[in-house]
Order: structure tokens, then C-alpha cells, then sequence
């Protein structure tokens, strides 16, 4: 294995459209010895976009993928994933138990169920693109999980990587926190915006009383740094913040 690809982590930057909307998000590279692993995988379509970011921004190839971890079934985290395991049939499938059923099929995506519970109150916009999103959950659900994960579960990468259940955003949301660096690889449990550390924003979260349950429990880990979803990197007094946000 090159220097390039020694261990460590990385937090890539991919930039997507969402309704009309220009965004970025970040997927994450845990890299260990032979071991990549890929938490999350973006929206359906975007498989050439992240194999790209892979290279370009963090020079691993993205044939040495290995797992994948996701930390819940929103469609712009699990959007990419069976066309990742068409492209790479060997990688292993990482989530929450608390997801299993919505990433293998067995029940409704929350925000897809929302939608369809509140149709015809919604505007015509978001109506029109309803028929979209169903099917991009359709076509990217329905994927097997080998290794449903638990909160305090340790994986042995990078000096030892924690599970932390931080629901709220989604039944099953979970966090990674890596031991060695003080990072949290959030998910969707906090954003950035405006340079601020903050919860997403109360009409993207299913429960705002498990998100703040949920900041609670990160008070238990010292973190220096912390990767979201959306918003990236925020580093500087991370459990400061948090606190405030728990209280």
C-alpha cells in the first residue's frame, strides 16, 4: 500500500443537486491497512462522482473499498449503495439494528412515509417531485445488512472506532467516534451552517427530543473534531458546543 493510503481518515467533499438546490456533502474514508471503509454513500447516480473524490481528493482507489457503514437510510446517504455493490460485490454492509429493516426494504424510508402521510397538503412542487424520490428510494433500498451494529460496539480500525446511537434525525441514526483523533463522524445528528455546530434543522429530524437525547449522549466522549454529513469539518471547543446544545 502507497503512503498515500496509510491510516487515517478522510472527509471527502461531493457536490450534488438536490431539488433544484446546489449542495455538497461529505462522505467519509476510514482507511487502515488494507481496510477502507466508506461511511455513506451519497445520492443514486453519484458513483462516478465519489470514485473521482476518492482519487483526486484522497488518493485511494475506489476498487479497495471494503465495508461500507451507513449511518442511517436517508436517501442521500444510502442513495449510492447498490450501485457500489453491483460495481464492488465483496464490500460489506454496516449499519445500526435499528436501520435493517428500512435499509433491506422491510419498512417505509421515514421521510418517504411523511410525505405520503401529508401529499396532498403539501405544495405542488414538492408533489411533483414525489414520484422521483419514491422511486429513488425503490431502486436503492432493498439491500441486505451483513453486520448490524450496536451503540458501544468497538471496530477495531484506526486504534478503535465506537459506536454511538444518536437517533432522533432517524430511528436508527447512528455516530462514529475514533478514539486515536477525538473525531466524531456525525452523519446528520449535527450540521454546520455558517461556520455554527448546531442540530439539523427540526423539519429534517423524525423526533427532536431523541436529537437532543442524543447530544446528551455525545457529552460522554471528548471530541476535538467533528465530520457532518453537511456542513463538514467544524474543530473548536466541539464539547463545549454540544453541551449547549444538550441543554
Amino acid at each position: 500500500m502507497s503512503q498515500e493510503m496509510m491510516r487515517g481518515v478522510k472527509m471527502l467533499e461531493v457536490h450534488v443537486n438536490m431539488m433544484g438546490r446546489a449542495g455538497v456533502l461529505h462522505p467519509t474514508l476510514i482507511v487502515d491497512g488494507e481496510n477502507v471503509i466508506l461511511v455513506d454513500t451519497g445520492l443514486p447516480g453519484q458513483l462516478d462522482t465519489i470514485r473521482e473524490a476518492m482519487q483526486q481528493q484522497a488518493s485511494v482507489p475506489f476498487d479497495k473499498i471494503s465495508q461500507v457503514i451507513l449511518t442511517h437510510h436517508d436517501i442521500d446517504h444510502l442513495g449510492g449503495l447498490r450501485e457500489l455493490l453491483q460495481a464492488l460485490p465483496g464490500v460489506r454492509v454496516l449499519a445500526h439494528s435499528a436501520e435493517k429493516e428500512y435499509i433491506n426494504g422491510s419498512k417505509r424510508p421515514l421521510k418517504l412515509a411523511k410525505m405520503e402521510a401529508n401529499l396532498d397538503a403539501l405544495p405542488e412542487a414538492t408533489k411533483a417531485f414525489y414520484p422521483t424520490f419514491k422511486r429513488s428510494f425503490e431502486n436503492a433500498a432493498n439491500v441486505p445488512i451483513d453486520q448490524p451494529l450496536e451503540h458501544g460496539d468497538e471496530l477495531p480500525y484506526c486504534g478503535g472506532i465506537t459506536v454511538v446511537f444518536t437517533p432522533g434525525h432517524t430511528l436508527g441514526h447512528m455516530s462514529l467516534y475514533i478514539k486515536e483523533t477525538k473525531t466524531l463522524i456525525a452523519g446528520d445528528a449535527l450540521g454546520v451552517q455558517e461556520g455554527v455546530l448546531d442540530i439539523a434543522p427540526a423539519a429534517n429530524n423524525h423526533d427532536i427530543a431523541l436529537c437532543k437525547q442524543s447530544m446528551k449522549t455525545l457529552t460522554g466522549y471528548d471530541i476535538e473534531a467533528v465530520i457532518c454529513y453537511h456542513g463538514g469539518l467544524y474543530q473548536g471547543n466541539v464539547n463545549q458546543r454540544i453541551a449547549e446544545l444538550a441543554d
